[in-house]
């Protein structure tokens, strides 16, 4: 039965699991999919590799802790009460020819499960090759039926192995292997595209089974048929660099907000001019050139379509090339987030999920002394099963902040009450996995699954710790999570903020004993150990209880660690040919750029000091938490120029000295990897993706850029910044060089995502899009394997959270005394409301630069996407710019030009700049023009100023200047 959400916040449950919504999750319209475009491929030549009509050359196996174990010689494991994989040919299911090779395996092995949480091993059959050369041919086909009875996902595994010049298995085990999911108990037509992989010398291919064990309702025992190997030329799709695919137009394929910057993009294209067509009627709504871009990674031709804000659905054409459908409206990305939510829901653990999982994991625990507690509950985590507070809270806190918003702007109570479900899902398992001294589950490996039993041979336990890290992250959620309930389950919002004060408390204490990481070459991840980061969560979660509580030890802890972060910034401009400024080290000491290799965390300084601007506006600290705002949101702006048109981030400044710290057989890659970066002098190096090894993927580090810069964007009303947030979402969901959306179900060419355990998930990203070997261009073969394919919850969360700034119209309201019209500065579109009867008016504008007219008074008012704004219009009768020179001496003058009535205000919040007054008081005059002026001098001439000129004392009226004496 189901239960409306109203029914759950009445009873205020903390048993969420008693009160599961089951709901069948969203289907995705497979001929959408890369899939159904490869099997309609034309094949221009194909040759039978093998018809499964005789065994000679093949051979089963079984690994167990990687020993292979030979099948052809009917060996046991361990003992003789453990059969591995056998093989035979079957004539009784076939797809073509007399037979198919049948393969039998045991979904685990006799005895303990590995204490690691992962599988017993592997069972497969391997087809031996004479060192054949395959290249000439670029594809593999084959027919399957998976026999799995009571299984809802059915993965297999294939592996070439080359002995040529270029060996396979790779290093690092990614290049030339793939990951299937399949039908169970049909046959399943499978092609998997090779022409990345060396194949000069190929001695076996290999299809395997993971062995992960198996649930009450499945079988112990499974099947795979196999028929038909045969090896296939077809035309190659583009998997590597930043030109756009032949024949393709890369745009957004979720659509465009409507008052969004709008650009679709292709690479050598003839055409001059592009048309934009209305796909309903047929007909042209714009014609418009084509513009030539130049830039770092290549030439290319840009079509703008920014103007058109008329909602409807579009179609781009050049050339004789034209795109898929798309949207325009005024918020495009809802029906994301709902896929999103519906990838949450579909990777809850412990309850029953259909067609994905029954109710699962009842013997997953976490030990803490004599204790014991049960932990199934939260999300899944990846292709695996993994479970942890760092990612279940991430993504519990980000729905809330979601929640919030909308709760505040009251528009859209569907989403609000399905954000409101899969958040509390979230806050159940952070709240019921600490044992309530500080020891907590901070999360514990799973690839298996288990029979629900617990205490025998296939459990999964963790040991909890006592992590500042993970206590803040849950202190954060359970104080926001007071916040959004206390007005609808006083119960549930108590209990949470109890927990918070309790684990903010045991977080303070533990940060004593944290030192510096040393392990720097992946990334850092134990967070506890990173400066910034655990200064950046431990002031989220004081700031949200300061505003739960009012209590001012929360505010002055929030306050003292600001200087962690601060003081990490490269505030003056290096010395390097190519200058630059405004970036985060680690920590304090200022030893090691702040980067990350797949799993970025580069949001938390900004949120962090954004958190603490909107919390105490009258701190002293106040113009320097955002200055450093302003300088690190510029210092992403600059970096990404590198990449247009699409400008997709880069990932960070490296130094060719870094690889002396990494492990020895990662050295070399790593050196190379970080010089074949963009040179900035003086040993720096920028990449344009992440230095990596064996995890990779980049959505995991443009995302945490995306949500920093469109904190900054509300916090400075700075429209480019968020513009640039958005093109991340867009290099997402298909405007980058594939013109393919990533997102499982969503847009259109999405392809297969690596995901064995839970099966194809609609809403779903993967880990993201890699670069070849040493290289740095995006590079994005068929080949579907983990961890840049990998399906993980991390994307998913920075895309809502990250929604949560970006998605839809801003939202805007306040008092007027007569009619009310916006003008968009660019389209000139104007918008006429009247306010009621109190005086009140309630609307909501796409993003843009709007003038603001009432009764003859204009004012200017910049509107970013998502923003909520309120307006006095009745007693606000002043506008006002501001502009600056900087001189190469470092002597700054700052204009201010106002106009209205009556006497106002002005003052400078400052930050490296001298002044001998910072107030200046106007009598403004109607219809005139007043210019007041201000002469300053930079403390540092190699340090950029920043001030904000304030209204009347008021913050809502700012506006920013900024400069620096180098600067033209």
């Amino acid at each position: 039965m189901k239960l409306r959400l109203s029914l759950l916040l009445l009873l205020g449950t903390l048993c969420l699991a008693a009160f599961q919504f089951i709901r069948e999750p969203l289907t995705a319209n497979l001929k959408d999919s890369a899939t159904y475009r490869w099997l309609n491929k034309p094949v221009l030549e194909s040759r039978v590799l093998d018809d499964m009509e005789t065994l000679t050359h093949w051979h089963a196996f079984t690994t167990a802790g990687g020993e292979v174990v030979d099948a052809r010689k009917v060996i046991k494991i361990v003992d003789d009460s453990e059969a591995v994989a056998t093989m035979a040919l079957d004539a009784d299911r076939k797809h073509d020819g007399k037979q198919s090779l049948r393969m039998v395996t045991p979904t685990r092995l006799q005895g303990p499960a590995p204490k690691s949480g992962r599988g017993w091993g592997r069972s497969g059959v391997r087809r031996h090759f004479a060192d054949e050369d395959w290249s000439s041919f670029n594809r593999i086909s084959i027919w399957i039926y998976p026999d799995l009875p009571g299984f809802y996902t059915t993965a297999l595994d294939f592996r070439l192995y080359n002995d040529g010049v270029e060996k396979l298995p790779a290093l690092f085990g990614q290049e030339g292997e793939t990951s299937l999911i399949l039908r169970n108990h049909e046959w399943n037509h499978v092609v998997w595209e090779i022409g990345n992989v060396a194949r000069d010398k190929i001695t076996s291919f290999e299809m395997s089974y993971g062995l992960s064990g198996n649930t009450p309702d499945e079988a112990d025992t499974i099947q795979f048929h196999f028929d038909q190997l045969e090896l296939e030329r077809v035309e190659p799709d583009k998997i590597e660099g930043w030109d756009v695919w032949p024949g393709r137009i890369s745009f957004s394929h979720t659509g465009y907000q409507t008052g969004a910057a709008k650009r679709a993009i292709a690479s050598n294209m003839t055409a001059k001019d592009f048309r934009l067509i209305d796909q309903h009627t047929g007909e042209t709504v714009l014609t418009k050139p084509i513009t030539q871009m130049r830039s770092h990674i290549g030439q290319f031709q840009v079509m703008d379509f920014s103007e058109v804000r008329t909602p409807g659905d579009y179609i781009v054409a050049a050339g004789g090339v034209s795109t898929q459908p798309f949207r325009i409206e005024a918020d495009v990305y809802e029906r994301t987030l709902w896929k999103a939510l519906n990838f949450f829901y579909a990777e809850r653990c412990g309850t029953e999920i259909p067609g994905v999982h029954g109710a699962c994991h009842r013997d997953w625990t976490c030990v803490h002394g004599d204790k014991r507690m049960n932990i199934n509950g939260g999300w899944h985590d990846a292709g695996d099963l993994t479970q942890g507070l760092e990612n279940t809270g991430e993504i519990a806190y980000g729905l809330f902040t979601l929640a919030e918003k909308l709760k505040t702007q009251n528009n859209n109570p569907a989403l609000f009450e399905r954000v409101l479900e899969e958040a509390l899902w979230g806050l159940d398992w952070v709240t019921k996995t600490s044992f309530g001294d500080g020891y907590r589950n901070g999360g514990s490996i799973s690839s298996r699954r288990t029979n629900n039993i617990l205490g025998d041979f296939d459990d999964i336990a963790a040991t909890a710790r006592n992590s500042p890290m993970t206590n803040f992250q849950a202190a954060a959620v359970e104080a926001i999570a007071f916040r959004v309930m206390k007005d609808t389950d006083d119960r549930l919002a108590k209990y949470a903020l109890k927990m918070a004060e309790a684990d903010w408390t045991f977080a303070v204490q533990g940060m004593a004993s944290i030192k510096p990481s040393t392990e720097i070459w992946r990334g850092s991840f134990d967070s506890d150990n990173v400066q910034h980061e655990l200064a950046s969560q431990a002031i989220l979660a004081s700031v949200d209880l300061w505003k739960a509580t009012g209590n001012k030890k929360y505010a002055d802890k929030a306050i003292e660690l600001s200087r962690f972060i601060v003081d990490s910034q490269q505030r003056s401009r290096t010395d390097w040919d190519v200058p630059m400024t405004g970036f985060f080290y680690t920590n304090t000491t200022k030893e090691r750029i702040m980067h990350y290799c797949h799993r970025g965390r580069e949001q938390g300084p900004t949120l962090a000091l954004s958190a603490l601007c909107e919390a105490f506006p009258n701190d002293a600290n106040w113009m320097k938490w955002y200055s450093a705002v302003t300088l690190y949101s510029e210092y992403l702006k600059n970096l990404a120029t590198y990449t247009e048109p699409y400008g997709v981030m880069p990932a960070s400044v490296y130094t060719d000295q870094e690889y002396i710290n990494v492990p020895e057989s990662r050295k070399e890659s790593f050196r190379k990897q970080v010089l074949n970066g963009v040179p900035l002098g003086k040993g720096h190096y920028l990449r344009l993706f992440p230095v990596w090894m064996d995890y990779r993927g980049h959505f995991g580090t443009i995302l945490p850029q995306a949500q920093a810069l469109a904190s900054a964007a509300h916090l400075r009303g700075d429209l480019s910044s968020a513009q640039l947030s958005t093109q991340q979402l867009e290099w997402i969901i298909g405007k980058n060089p594939f013109s393919q959306s990533t997102m499982w179900g969503e847009g259109y060419d999405f392809p297969p995502i690596y995901t064995p355990s839970s099966g194809d998930m609609v809403g779903g990203l993967p880990v993201g899009i890699q670069s070849r070997a040493e290289a740095d261009a995006p590079y994005w073969p068929v080949q579907n394997t983990w961890t840049y394919k990998e399906i993980w919850v991390h994307p998913v969360a920075r895309w809502v959270w990250l929604l949560k700034d970006l998605a839809g119209p801003a939202l805007v309201q306040g008092q007027a005394d007569g009619e009310v019209t916006f003008v968009e500065a660019r389209s000139k579109q104007k918008t006429t409301l009247s306010p009621d009867a109190t005086g009140h008016f309630r609307t909501t504008l796409p993003e843009g630069t709007y003038e603001v007219i009432q009764k003859g008074r204009a004012q200017k008012q910049t509107l970013l996407p998502g923003g909520s704004y309120t307006l006095d219009l009745r007693t606000v009768s002043t506008s006002f710019d501001a502009t600056q020179t900087t001189s190469a001496r470092g002597e700054v003058t700052i204009r201010v030009m106002a106009q209205g009535s009556g006497v106002h205000k002005f003052s400078l919040r400052t930050d490296n700049l001298l002044l001998s007054a910072q107030e200046k008081v106007v009598t403004l005059k109607p219809g005139a023009i007043t210019t007041l002026e201000w002469k300053a001098k930079t403390n540092s001439t190699n340090t950029p100023w920043v001030a904000v000129v304030v209204l009347d004392g008021d913050l809502l009226q700012r506006r920013e200047v900024r400069g620096a004496a180098w600067e033209k």
